[in-house]
């Protein structure tokens, strides 16, 4: 079996039972109107025993992917500097969340559709008190652009996302090269149908 990475993974054994972690979003509103400001609010709902770990992040990792009608507030970073700094990343929005709840600000550029959406996926690792077992949570809300709505959970396995170029679960990869820890290329195409392959990216908070 071979391992295509460039750093150390944290291995997550399983997802936390269902009604350990929740994540809830709502948009603070009571009308909108072009030009203005708005918040998010956007929560982690936590059952008793159970905590955010900051094994490998230094808490949840929250992507925003928005519809053309609203700007979402502060810089996109581009550089490796500025992205190392984790505020916002290229599109979709990336933000690291450390408190809750947390609200993220946007300006409504221009009427909203009736089918607009935002998109929000909150990645993090949940742990129990006095146990060394990490779980990796995974949660996908969809907020309509209104007022005063709240986010409903969608499968986040199934969902588009960001520009729509990405696969989804069963889709069949194009054949590629990428570089190992070492630097040299491995060759896709000369390893199927040979060993089972594992690609993996982690991008870790210090």
């Amino acid at each position: 079996m071979l391992g295509i990475t460039a750093m150390t993974v944290l291995l997550a054994v399983a997802q936390p039972p269902e009604d350990a972690v929740g994540v809830s979003a709502r948009l603070d509103a009571s009308e909108l109107t072009v030009g203005k400001d708005y918040e998010i609010t956007l929560d982690i709902n936590l059952k008793d025993g159970w905590s955010i770990s900051t094994a490998g992040i230094g808490g949840a990792i929250l992507q925003i992917d928005v519809p053309r009608s609203i700007r979402l507030s502060g810089k996109v970073l581009k550089s490796k500097k500025e992205l190392a700094e984790n505020e916002y990343l290229a599109a979709p929005y990336e933000r690291l969340l450390v408190e809750f709840p947390a609200h993220i600000a946007f300006t409504l550029k221009k009427e909203p559709k009736e089918s607009d959406r935002i998109a929000l996926n909150v990645l993090a690792y949940a742990s129990t008190t006095g146990s060394d077992e990490v779980y990796f949570v995974r949660k996908r809300l969809e907020l309509a652009l209104s007022p005063g709505a709240t986010a409903v959970e969608v499968d986040p396995s199934t969902s588009d996302w960001g520009r729509g170029d990405g696969l989804q679960i069963g889709d069949k990869a194009k054949k590629f090269k990428l570089p190992q820890a070492d630097g040299r290329k491995v060759n896709l195409k000369k390893l199927l149908g040979k060993s089972n392959i594992i690609v993996t990216t982690y991008r870790a908070h210090w």
